[in-house]
């Protein structure tokens, strides 16, 4: 029995890991690999445990202590030790009082006992020496009145050095190693048999369901990890750990939260695996506008969406396409080459269908081009006429197996993905289809490299067809729009870039920071803007701050005509909302009665507002109105926001969000991104704007919040973008200017 335990919860591995310390080791590995292998073996214990303690483990399979003794018991090869001092046995093995009475120090203990217990069972464990648990428990953070409990074991955890997944969690199943600490009954929530996806979820009811559609379509778990609370062991942590496990071909990841943002970006892009993220609180009821349009504007969704694209994770929006994303990258074989293209050849022997199919494929942006004239003479020369030979391809009832593979592999090589619709209920279709379709395509240009994606064929002989496709890394869905939603996160770009640990220095403001701490905290003067606004290399109309109207009318001599009045207040976050803007002043009479008006306005909306006057400032000339914003998040840091401004920002919504500091390639990316980008580019009678003066400022504004951490917001809205100007053969960027800007302090 030990034999077996030693090979089939691989203990070599960890007997190896335990001995990387020697002089010999680490003359044959680098001392990073060995840095590695240290962390790995930290948590190794979770997964490949000799011997396991179930704290409060109970007779009553009807209870969560019960449930998981008996799931251990059923399939777990080491050794099993139920603590409980009201049992001296359970299920004819021994049970202990206490973990002080176990006889050895276990790899691993569960605990399932009431929360006010755990504190002071952890303390026994530390006195034991065990240093690997699982709290099952719950009534911790997650509860009313548990956040002081929680604080509790995280500090025991760090001054003791266990490591805690938990609490409130299922904590792993792991079947190789015959290991399932879940409380859910197997006929229930059956289990999946061992395969090569591992899922990482703070939930566990996501985790369960997805454990049973897993279970459905015949798919193997490497490992599935509940972590609840996440008081020690994080999601990153646990993204660290499978990117190098052996057992794991595609890791899926289903977060409400994540402890340390910026690390995780790193981890998610240095994983040697591809990675599934399922966000949980996409539309939170609780979300609150923020004190500026960049903070309302930058959910956390968003900002999720953000750290995903920039950590190369596949997103999935809903369940079944966390479930097919996961199915189609366990299957991919070496060779595939995914994320290039939108091209897509459709082959179907049903008509409407595929109609459907190209409709899809057309709303998420994929293309559908007639087949080449050379494959299209080739196909036109051997098969029958009244076949649909445009695209999709229609080869109708009549279809044969070796004609959808003639197709498939003469015109493969002209698209970059393909859709097949085999029906398998035409009579020249045959449970053959799928090694016929598998041999021409290896046999065509590019063989299988490229995605090849299928409906369900709807037949019972379809799983035939279904084994034989899998085996060749062709997913079959049981939808169209399943299919096509798939198709197009295999197609998209996965450009991961580091986000920098030091942003730029900034001449001048650091000085201007210090000082400002003397004044108002979220209040500046408008040579401290200007200060600013250099530093960025942003243009910025001229502007006084006057208290009286007095002074000014002494601006005008600096400013001009026309000219704006805006209310300047720490208090007064929208200007526009209490009627503190007046614009295309042009007399000296409209500049008396606008500062009157402006005064009268403000007083009679915020009578409490604290007024520093108001800004006399040069108008701009009219132009596309912008809004570039950034803002610092609690669990990702600085992020950079652009997209349409003025005083319809909230309205129209048409923004790109990116963790900051972002390069110039994000940054014009997020220019490409937003709706509104051919109105930027130009379209019709109206020029295009400056795109390169626009990107300069994201990249400028996503440096300024990443170099000072004492910023909470920046907004700059609007910012006003001009038409750039061709003289000769060269065009002349005509720039953007900041026409009003705001800094909101820590």
């Amino acid at each position: 029995m030990f034999l077996i335990y030693l090979f089939k919860i691989g203990f070599y591995h960890i007997t190896f890991t335990a001995t990387c310390k020697s002089s010999s080791l680490h003359f044959l590995f680098p001392e990073c690999i060995l840095t590695f292998m240290a962390g790995q073996q930290d948590l190794n214990p979770f997964f490949y445990p000799e011997s396991i303690a179930i704290i409060g483990a109970s007779h009553d399979e009807n209870k969560p202590s019960g449930i998981v003794l008996k799931n251990l018991l059923h399939g777990f090869y080491g050794r099993i030790y139920p603590v409980n001092p009201h049992y001296t046995e359970l299920h004819g093995i021994p049970c202990f009082p206490a973990i002080s009475n176990v006889p050895e120090i276990v790899s691993l203990s569960v605990l399932i006992t009431p929360p006010d217990a755990v504190p002071g069972l952890l303390r026994e464990h530390t006195a034991k020496g065990v240093r690997h648990v699982i709290i099952a428990s719950s009534g911790f953070g997650e509860t009313e009145g548990g956040e002081g409990l929680e604080r509790e074991i995280r500090e025991i955890a760090i001054s003791s050095g266990i490591r805690i997944i938990g609490p409130n969690c299922l904590g792993i199943f792991h079947p190789s190693a015959g290991l399932d600490t879940f409380f859910l009954p197997f006929d229930r929530v059956p289990r999946p048999h061992a395969g090569n996806i591992s899922v990482i979820s703070q939930s566990g009811s996501v985790l369960g369901t997805t454990m049973i559609l897993l279970e459905q379509e015949g798919l193997g778990i490497a490992k599935a990890v509940s972590y609840g609370n996440r008081v020690d062991v994080s999601e990153t942590d646990m993204l660290e750990y499978l990117s190098s496990d052996d057992e794991t071909a595609v890791i899926g990841l289903c977060v409400e939260s994540i402890k340390d943002g910026r690390r995780f970006i790193s981890a998610a892009q240095i994983c040697r695996k591809p990675v599934v993220a399922l966000k949980l609180g996409q539309e939170p009821a609780g979300r609150k506008a923020s004190r500026s349009h960049t903070g309302s504007m930058s959910g956390m969704y968003e900002i999720f969406q953000a750290a995903f694209r920039r950590s190369g994770i596949y997103e999935a929006g809903t369940i079944e396409e966390f479930l097919d994303l996961l199915k189609t990258l366990s299957i991919k074989k070496s060779g595939q080459k995914y994320g290039k293209g939108k091209r897509i050849l459709i082959l179907t022997n049903a008509g409407g269908i595929g109609v459907m199919a190209a409709d899809l494929c057309n709303k998420a942006g994929l293309d559908v081009p007639e087949i080449p004239p050379e494959p299209l003479n080739k196909l036109k020369s051997i098969l029958p006429h009244y076949y649909s030979l445009g695209n999709p391809v229609d080869l109708t009832g009549n279809s044969k197996d070796d004609e959808f593979g003639l197709v498939l592999g003469t015109c493969l090589g002209y698209f970059d993905a393909a859709i097949l619709i085999p029906f398998m209920t035409v009579p020249g279709i045959t449970p053959r289809l799928g090694d016929v379709i598998i041999n021409s395509t290896l046999q065509s240009k590019g063989g299988l490299q490229k995605p090849v994606v299928s409906l369900c064929p709807f037949s019972k002989d379809g799983r035939m067809l279904e084994e034989a496709f899998s085996r060749h890394g062709i997913p079959v869905f049981p939808t169209p729009s399943r299919l096509v939603k798939t198709l197009v996160q295999l197609l998209s770009k996965r450009e991961t870039e580091p986000v920098p640990d030091k942003a730029m220095d900034f001449t001048g403001v650091s000085g201007l920071l210090k000082e400002r701490k003397k004044t108002d905290l979220n209040m500046l003067s408008v040579a401290q803007k200007e200060t600013i606004l250099d530093a960025m290399n942003l243009k910025y109309p001229k502007s006084k701050r006057c208290k009286t109207i007095s002074e000014a009318e002494s601006a005008v001599r600096d400013t001009g005509f026309p000219l704006a009045l805006k209310i300047a207040s720490p208090d007064i976050l929208h200007k526009t909302d209490v009627g503190g803007v007046k614009l295309n002043i042009r007399s000296f009479e409209e500049l008396r009665y606008g500062f009157e008006m402006i005064s009268n306005s403000v007083r009679q909306h915020m009578p409490e507002a604290r007024i520093t006057g108001i800004d006399v400032e040069k108008m701009a000339e009219p132009g596309i109105e912008l809004i570039i914003g950034a803002k610092r998040d609690t669990e990702f840091g600085p992020v950079v926001m652009f997209g349409f401004g003025g005083i319809f920002t909230e309205v129209i919504k048409d923004t790109a969000i990116e963790i900051a500091p972002v390069t110039h390639n994000i940054a014009r990316r997020m220019l490409e991104s937003i709706k509104g980008y051919p109105v930027l580019k130009g379209v019709r009678n109206l020029k295009g704007v400056d795109l390169d003066a626009i990107e300069n400022a994201v990249v400028a504004i996503s440096e300024f919040i990443s170099a000072y951490p004492e910023i909470e917001e920046m907004e700059f809205n609007p910012v006003i973008a001009y038409p750039s100007e061709v003289i000769g053969a060269r065009v002349i960027g005509a720039g953007i200017i900041v026409v009003d800007m705001r800094i909101i302090f820590v």
